[in-house]
């Protein structure tokens, strides 16, 4: 079979030609068949192929004149790591959807070949390289690319797969292109004697995405700035760097560390723009839940609470027990947490550990997190402050005990180790280090335990990483001689390595698991929470119906919706109480709300999917007929 590109013969059955490394198959996105880059239907079930050459209407012959972008935006595509092309695949976006997405603009910094220092063909190698390097970092936290632009790269997080944090996950790749950057920059350095660079724009606002390509491929129409301001954002930014809008800033404040460079101007804008410099993750990460100097007491949850009240005597009692908090973002998992503990009995030591958004591919960082707390060294970053804090908490150990568990633990957080130790610990091989790990770590809990019965609480399992988990699952046998309480919150993501702990606790603890699963608060529980946020007896009658239809009874929704109205200026405190100022009732639902509704249907099956697209066009409310119906007719098209 002859190379479209390049016109090679290479055997058949070829993926990528031999001579230019240019993709020669695509699958079928209707029964995954591999076909013929050129083919423009599928020989195996007769599926519409869209072409994935530059000229749909022909192949490419060697006299064709090559399309640099395009072909590697191709070759970048057919790079796409399994997991993420079975969920592009899935996402189907159909023509005219909108997406709020963050986009990633990043473009090299002088990629002209400097004069008399390199080479013109050597510059392009290299720029290929860079590519080459920067793309599985934008695969790697589930991104797209979207578009390549001779020196600059385009990438979307939030379509066609959409997350419920794509802001943050589009914030970590930026920090990690950066890093590959200035890691590549030697390597350029050395082999061509020329400087290297990236710059970095990021900004969150809405596109139209269309279908996903068989190459893994898709158009999209940018609406408004979307587009426009992260690329007029890089072109700001200094060399690797990455500066954020406002409208991303927003999402990512209480977890990136930034330095706020005022209002600045930018080529094209009218306005100046307020932007932020990527500095890092926070050492000590907020979280964005909550509406500032709004309260409300607990609405409708009172009987999850008495259930892990109960737990606390239990264990107090000397018994082990464990608890296993489920529901959707935004459901008041935490804030159930939050008044547990304050309602604590006395005589009970609490240690929490925390999964963070961009920790799941981070190998046991849900298990330094916990242990940093066991050892009471929590939010301490400073490598000497960790080896004190491990080292006061092993004096109480004896003998071989205590070197074993400060080895591995030391390990485990980095912690530098003698030299005969590390070389102990190297000589392992990696299931007899995790073996270690279980040793130490049991040793760790037993001996809180004995001291006062102990409470550990496991935040956001659905982002914990698999070596974490499966150390975990086999700790759970202490929970039947110790005095611990284990308690588990995560959202209902069976696809999330998380997930295998929540089903080992249901199949091994039997009764000595509280399962508690949280769901959305009726509509006199969602009435009843916005009138205590706003300190009102009831609400308007204009506000009662659109938080109520809106909100769809989360306690997350209503919060949001509500600041989003005080953001505005539509509700202002006059007098000491709440007003009502402007009209509602069209006022769109805000984009983190968006983001947690597109991520929970990208989830669901595709069948159900599409009845809830035709279900949109239909209305709020309909009846089951009108809606089959409709769903037989779309089927006829």
């Amino acid at each position: 079979m002859k190379c479209w590109y390049c016109s090679t013969d290479n055997p058949e059955g070829t993926h990528f030609c031999l001579s230019c490394g240019q993709p020669q198959m695509r699958a079928c996105p209707n029964c995954g068949n591999d076909n013929p880059i050129t083919a423009r239907f599928c020989r195996m079930c007769g599926t519409p192929l869209v072409s994935a050459t530059p000229q749909e209407t022909r192949p490419l012959t060697a006299f064709d004149p090559p399309n640099p972008d395009e072909q590697r935006l191709l070759r970048l595509a057919a790079a796409v790591p399994a997991h993420l092309a079975e969920k592009m695949r899935a996402a189907a976006p159909r023509a005219g959807e909108r997406h709020t997405v963050t986009v990633l603009y990043a473009g090299l910094v002088d990629t002209a070949a400097p004069s008399g220092q390199i080479a013109p063909q050597d510059w392009e190698e290299a720029v290929d390289r860079a590519f080459e390097l920067l793309a599985p970092i934008i695969y790697h936290h589930e991104g797209t690319l979207a578009r390549l632009s001779g020196d600059a790269l385009l990438a979307f997080f939030g379509a066609p797969v959409a997350h419920d944090n794509d802001p943050l996950r589009a914030v970590q790749a930026a920090i990690g292109l950066l890093e590959a950057a200035r890691s590549y920059a030697q390597e350029v350095q050395q082999l061509y004697g020329a400087p290297f660079a990236i710059r970095v724009g990021l900004n969150t606002g809405q596109v139209v995405v269309g279908e996903v390509n068989g190459d893994l491929t898709y158009e999209y129409t940018a609406m408004g700035d979307a587009v426009n301001l992260a690329t007029r954002l890089q072109t700001a930014a200094a060399p690797l760097t990455a500066l954020v809008t406002e409208n991303t800033y927003h999402f990512v404040a209480s977890l990136v560390e930034t330095l706020d460079l005022g209002l600045i101007t930018l080529k094209g804008q009218p306005e100046p723009l307020q932007a932020y410099e990527v500095r890092g993750f926070k050492a000590s990460p907020g979280w964005m839940r909550g509406l500032d100097r709004l309260e409300s007491p607990l609405v409708e949850r009172r009987a999850e609470l008495e259930a892990l009240q109960q737990l606390n005597q239990a264990v107090k009692a000397g018994q082990g027990r464990a608890a296993l908090v489920t529901g959707e973002a935004g459901m008041g998992k935490s804030r159930l947490i939050s008044e547990w503990r304050a309602a604590a009995v006395p005589g009970i030591h609490w240690v929490d550990g925390h999964c963070r958004p961009y920790g799941q591919r981070l190998a046991y960082h849900l298990l330094i997190d916990l242990l940093l707390s066991l050892i009471g060294a929590a939010g301490i970053a400073g490598e000497a402050e960790k080896r004190a804090a491990l080292t006061r908490f092993c004096e109480d150990l004896e003998g071989e005990e205590r070197d074993e568990v400060y080895t591995f633990l030391g390990y485990l957080l980095s912690i530098q180790l003698p030299a005969g130790a590390l070389e102990q610990v190297r000589a392992l091989e990696p299931q007899a280090i995790q073996a270690r790990y279980l040793f130490a770590l049991q040793k760790v809990l037993q001996t809180l335990a004995a001291r006062q019965p102990l409470v550990v609480v496991l935040e956001d399992l659905h982002w914990a990483d698999p070596s974490s988990i499966e150390l975990l699952i086999r700790l759970l046998p202490i929970l039947s001689t110790t005095p611990i309480l284990l308690c588990c919150i995560i959202r209902p993501d069976n696809q999330a390595p998380g997930w295998k702990l929540a089903t080992a606790l249901r199949s091994q603890l039997g009764l000595g698991l509280a399962d508690i699963d949280l769901h959305a608060l009726s509509p006199a529980g969602a009435r009843r929470l916005a009138a205590n946020l706003l300190d009102l007896a009831e609400l308007p009658e204009t506000l009662d119906d659109l938080i109520l239809g809106k909100a769809g009874g989360n306690p997350f929704f209503v919060e949001e919706i509500i600041r989003m109205f005080i953001d505005r200026g539509l509700i202002t405190r006059q007098a000491g109480r709440w007003t009502l100022n402007g009209e509602v009732a069209g006022i769109e639902i805000p984009a983190d709300l968006q983001e947690l509704l597109l991520a929970r249907i990208d989830r669901l099956p595709e069948d159900v999917k599409r009845t809830l697209r035709v279900a949109a066009v239909i209305g709020r409310q309909f009846t089951t007929q009108v809606l089959e119906q409709a769903l037989a007719g779309e089927g006829e098209e």
